[in-house]
């Protein structure tokens, strides 16, 4: 009896498993992987030491890791990344470089509330977002 008690309780739970998924998946529901996003916004030739610390304290309130990158630095990346077109990185010169800030985060979906009101802090004079792409998916720029 008891035996038999165990095994029809397994089956049950089985079929329930197995139903459940099954309204899940036809609902449309698909499982959302953890991406990576990175915010960057790009500075004006204009801005000041106070511009940038309203810009750093707005980016401090999101969540990610927050990394300020210097003219030199934006041209040692620039090079880094261009490295196998020797044409494009030949004329480029520090002064044409740009300070910009870096948020780089993590989850499901990107929070593009406070996006807006960075956009228009005084010194920001471009402001991306773009989701990472992994091994499976490509990545994209988001319209925030």
């Amino acid at each position: 009896m008891f035996r038999r008690l165990l095994a029809f309780t397994a089956a049950a739970l089985l079929a329930g498993a197995a139903a459940s998924t099954t309204v899940l998946l036809v609902a449309g529901y698909r499982y959302a992987p953890v991406r990576s996003y990175e915010v960057t916004v790009e500075l004006s030739e204009s801005a000041t030491e106070e511009h940038k610390s309203a810009i750093r304290s707005e980016l401090d309130d999101a969540p990610g890791e927050v990394v300020f990158e210097n003219r030199e630095e934006a041209l040692a990346r620039f090079r880094k990344e261009w490295k196998d077109d020797p044409e494009r990185v030949a004329g480029v010169q520090v002064e044409s470089m740009s300070e910009s800030f870096r948020l780089t985060s993590e989850g499901r979906e990107f929070d593009c509330a406070p996006i807006p009101r960075i956009r228009e802090l005084p010194g920001v004079e471009r402001l991306w977002v773009v989701m990472e792409p992994t091994a499976s998916r490509p990545g994209a720029e988001i319209g925030c």
